[in-house]
């Protein structure tokens, strides 16, 4: 085996700890999940959090955060969503372990994480810019002879939940387009729809994470919670290209939320 991950994605965490999202003290949630990433054996050799860290883009609830990530001896890497603030991510969360890198390798994988924010929008977009970035960052991982697993916070494609679906990726034909011209991409990650979901295109795998809080109730017409354990998902990376991959549920991290509420 070449590398060894962990995702977790969607933690919502806030500047004070005891607030709770649709019921659930998400910070108390997400020490549930790292205590199960602690317990693994053998360790990640990197955990990879997709975005959606904070709810309310806090610079409290990102310093907590690298707080608890310190204690985790894992390499630890993060990609911005919808609810976070980047500019308060870029000034807390860096540290022993933690690194802001968005351009990567570990053995012969290449890794390459996406900021798919658009401040103020639920939707994700990926910029001219961003996307003249990927083709560089491809052609360099190519001419180095790596497998590329590429991860964003928002899904490219439609997730089959309606009201989810107004919040994917916009244009993502754009994304495609850059994608279409390698055959060294392995896997795409992301977050945000807060359920285990995996699509395939072009020969690329893609995945989703649920989240270390709510999960969202797949194929639903409106806004609807399911009442599930938040979880975390393993991906194993060979020196050949293959992988394996799978989601580990982490039933000490149930809360049971509200489900009166209809939306946050």
């Amino acid at each position: 085996m070449a590398v060894y991950l962990v995702q977790i994605s969607d933690l919502h965490l806030f500047a004070k700890p005891h607030h709770q999202l649709l019921g659930v003290t998400t910070e108390i949630s997400f020490l549930q999940v790292q205590k199960a990433i602690l317990a693994l054996d053998p360790l990640p050799d990197l955990l990879l959090l997709t975005g959606d860290l904070s709810q309310d883009g806090s610079a409290a609830s990102y310093a907590r955060l690298k707080t608890h990530l310190q204690t985790l001896p894992i390499d630890t890497y993060w990609l911005a969503g919808n609810h976070d603030r980047l500019h308060n991510m870029n000034l807390e969360l860096h540290a022993k372990h933690l690194f802001a890198e968005k351009s990567f390798s570990r053995e012969n994988w290449s890794f390459i994480l996406m900021n798919s924010l658009v401040p103020g929008k639920d939707s994700g977009y990926l910029t001219d810019r961003s996307l003249l970035w990927l083709r560089q960052e491809l052609e360099r991982s190519e001419a180095a002879q790596h497998h590329v697993l590429l991860a964003l916070h928002h899904p490219p494609f439609s997730v089959d939940s309606t009201w989810l679906d107004q919040s994917t990726l916009q244009q993502p034909e754009r994304l495609f387009q850059v994608l279409d011209e390698f055959s060294h991409i392995r896997l795409v990650l992301f977050g945000h729809i807060h359920q285990d979901l995996r699509r395939q295109r072009g020969g690329v795998e893609y995945f989703a994470c649920p989240s270390t809080c709510i999960q969202f109730r797949p194929k639903s017409t409106e806004f609807s919670l399911e009442v599930i354990p938040p979880a975390l998902r393993q991906v194993w990376l060979e020196r050949d290209g293959s992988f394996r991959t799978r989601v580990q549920r982490v039933g000490s991290a149930l809360q049971r939320p509200n489900l009166a509420l209809t939306g946050y």
